[in-house]
């Protein structure tokens, strides 16, 4: 297995890392680790955009993709400019 950075390995996660969204298309309850870019509803089938990314290093990282090891992030990234202020 691929060693993550601290920033986004789940053992490092706290509590307020892990965020309850609403579905944008019918509403249900999904649960987003902030490493989760998008998340399909089990409810209804709806891609849900993770509202938090643009607040984690995933928005700013050159490494992100391969970090967590998903096309999410870059895909996300295209949609949103770029990405995000490094903090």
């Amino acid at each position: 297995m691929k060693k993550r950075c601290p920033g986004m390995d789940p053992a490092f996660f706290k509590p307020e890392d892990i965020r309850e969204q609403q579905c944008t298309g019918c509403g249900a309850g999904l649960e987003f680790w902030k490493d989760d870019v998008f998340l399909t509803c089990p409810s209804c089938g709806a891609r849900n955009t993770n509202a938090r990314v643009g607040h984690t290093c995933l928005a700013w990282c050159k490494d992100a993709a391969s970090c967590v090891g998903s096309k999410d992030i870059e895909e996300w990234l295209r949609r949103h400019g770029g990405g995000g202020e490094k903090p």
